[in-house]
């Protein structure tokens, strides 16, 4: 794979054209490092190598994205353009007093049904989301993929486009697998709080919700596969005005495993689906009310040797047709938690990532 490096300038040329031309496209960061990389697909062009591509998976599994890409274009932030003084907020920008947050009776009587299923022994551990519909007159995409960048080093951050579903942007903070030979990294990543309010006061909930994802990865690999489990030390990831309890979880495999197949049998995780699976699944099916989509899917670069994948966390889809933001969150639901702490937990997602839009 032909790695290129690209300045400014030409980057956003190409991706005008191929916006244009109704070509996929997506423009990632990983967490901690300071390179963008820039993937697409062509319309004209054979793609030689079909090992190399970006994938996009939605949380039913029924739609996939893979944008091949015959080179990888890449920025240095440091090297280039990305200083933080480029980053100028129009004098319009939105005062965001987040009154565009609908009240949602609908969302907190589902969130009492499951407490009660989990009361009654159905499941352990649900994760229940809610929809936001926001319109907008100007939205700026590129100084939004920006301060996403400055806002969050610790978070993947990435803006994508395909023809039939749009733009995607978001930074999400869970790594779902990274896997290389015989090797797989993947963390647990269960338990919010506000730490404006809770000064990173972890209750019981917060920690029996992360303990619950942690059992559920561990178990999967001891029980499938043969090798060496390492869980390391739980630590706190701080996202602006949110943490969350993050635990990372290493496996060497004595034979070399099919990375696809764990992907498809480990995910969901109880980090966003719940536990059981198959009982939190049809609950999100037959009671939360809307399409999830790509929210809490999976995507991440893929090539012949390497799968690194992210969950969609954090992100908002922008139908620049119908001049609308849809932006996403939800909370994991146990035996002790409370309606209105649960609630409230998803406007704080919602407000974490929908404070650094940038609009006109």
């Amino acid at each position: 794979m032909k790695f290129i490096e690209i300045n400014i300038i030409n980057l956003y040329k190409k991706i005008i054209k191929k916006y244009y031309n109704n070509e996929s496209f997506v423009l990632f960061k990983k967490p901690y490092e300071n390179k963008i990389y820039f993937y697409s697909c062509s319309n004209n062009r054979k793609i030689k190598i079909k090992e190399n591509f970006f994938l996009i998976g939605s949380f039913n599994h029924k739609n996939i994205v893979k944008i091949y890409t015959n080179e990888i274009y890449f920025i240095d932030i440091k090297k280039n353009i990305f200083s933080k003084k480029l980053i100028t907020i129009p004098s319009s920008f939105l005062d965001i007093s987040f009154s565009h947050l609908i009240y949602s009776y609908e969302y907190k009587k589902l969130l009492k049904k499951a407490i009660r299923f989990i009361k009654n022994n159905y499941f352990k551990k649900i994760v229940l989301s809610r929809i936001i519909k926001i319109p907008f007159q100007n939205f700026y995409l590129k100084k939004t993929f920006q301060k996403l960048i400055f806002s969050y080093p610790n978070s993947f951050i990435s803006l994508w486009y395909d023809f039939s579903y749009g733009f995607w942007i978001g930074a999400s903070p869970e790594l779902l697998i990274k896997c290389n030979n015989k090797k797989l990294k993947t963390v647990a990543l269960a338990g919010t709080i506000s730490t404006l309010e809770n000064k990173n006061k972890w209750t019981k909930k917060e920690i029996e919700e992360h303990k619950i994802v942690i059992e559920y990865i561990t178990t999967f690999l001891k029980k499938y596969y043969s090798g060496i489990l390492s869980i390391g030390k739980t630590k706190i990831l701080n996202l602006g005005t949110i943490a969350h309890l993050e635990t990372p979880i290493n496996f060497s495999f004595f034979k070399k495993p099919n990375f696809y197949e764990i992907l498809e049998n480990m995910y969901p995780t109880p980090s966003i689906c719940g536990y059981p699976k198959k009982k939190s699944l049809d609950f999100i099916q037959k009671y939360e009310g809307y399409n999830r989509n790509f929210y809490t899917g999976y995507f991440g670069p893929v090539d012949k040797i390497n799968m690194e994948l992210y969950l969609n966390l954090r992100c908002a889809r922008i139908k620049m047709d119908k001049k609308e933001i849809n932006l996403y969150a939800g909370s994991g639901i146990t035996i002790h938690s409370n309606v209105d702490q649960e609630y409230l937990e998803t406007e704080n997602k919602i407000k974490n990532i929908f404070s650094k839009f940038i609009f006109n």
